[in-house]
């Protein structure tokens, strides 16, 4: 279906912008064409009308074709210079099988939403096959995130929990191994060549960690690392790991 929109308040575009937050929109041109050269189905594709003639023809894998004004373009990307293309796409809820999954990288806490993009782009680079996001976490949907990940937010399945005990709970129930991460050497410190699978890797607040409770009843998995930095970046740590799981035990 093409559909004409010119100004910013046409009923469509205000209904799209109401469920904003429950919606996954990939803004910029390279992003686009990647995700349609994919084959991903698409909700609606926003387009510049300049670019009318790019699209003429049948989009298979496009429910909606937006033709569309500037200011449109940056009502719905949210920025003064927005991209000519917007992607929307519904990305339904996943559960993860912890039992089948050899790891599963779980993020509790973890506020930043570059920090929450750059570990889906490492996890889809590094063989993760799951995310589990946890408590106080960015939207995975969040702009910020989006614009981080791009495209490995489509590689890389992911579930939405409450809070880190209705995670771990979950994990445990299917058999899982639990492991916690923390900047500080403790007793129950492991190396990730011995890690055992399936497995849960939990990774904590970007100030906080993980709470005191997780490092005590968990094997600890810890990088080491020079004297005179206290942590690393939880992004930078993860995506670490990650590469060491895959170079170890061939993820």
């Amino acid at each position: 279906m093409r559909i004409e929109i010119t100004s910013r308040s046409n009923p469509r575009l205000k209904q799209l912008l109401t469920g904003r937050e429950t919606r996954f929109f990939f803004a910029g041109e390279k992003l686009v064409r990647d995700i349609l050269a994919r084959g991903v189905a698409v909700d609606k594709l926003i387009v510049d009308a300049a670019l009318e003639k790019e699209f003429a023809g049948d989009l298979a894998i496009v429910s909606e074709l937006w033709l569309v004004s500037l200011p449109v373009l940056e009502k719905v990307s949210g920025l003064k210079a927005p991209p000519p293309l917007v992607a929307v796409i519904d990305l339904p809820p996943q559960e993860i099988d912890f039992a089948s999954q050899r790891v599963t990288v779980g993020l509790v806490d973890v506020q930043d939403p570059g920090n929450l993009g750059t570990v889906f782009r490492c996890a889809s680079a590094f063989g993760i096959p799951a995310l589990a996001l946890a408590g106080a976490c960015a939207r995975p949907n969040n702009p910020k995130v989006v614009r981080a990940a791009q495209t490995a937010i489509l590689d890389v399945p992911f579930q939405v929990f409450p809070n880190v005990d209705e995670l771990v709970a979950a994990a445990e129930n299917r058999g899982a191994h639990i492991y916690v991460t923390g900047s500080h050497a403790v007793e129950k410190q492991l190396d990730p060549g011995n890690m055992e699978f399936p497995c849960l890797v939990l990774f904590g607040n970007e100030g906080r960690g993980l709470d005191q409770r997780l490092l005590q009843r968990f094997p600890q998995v810890r990088l080491q690392q020079k004297e005179g930095i206290d942590s690393l970046n939880v992004g930078v740590s993860c995506c670490i790991l990650m590469h060491e799981l895959m170079r170890l035990h061939g993820l």
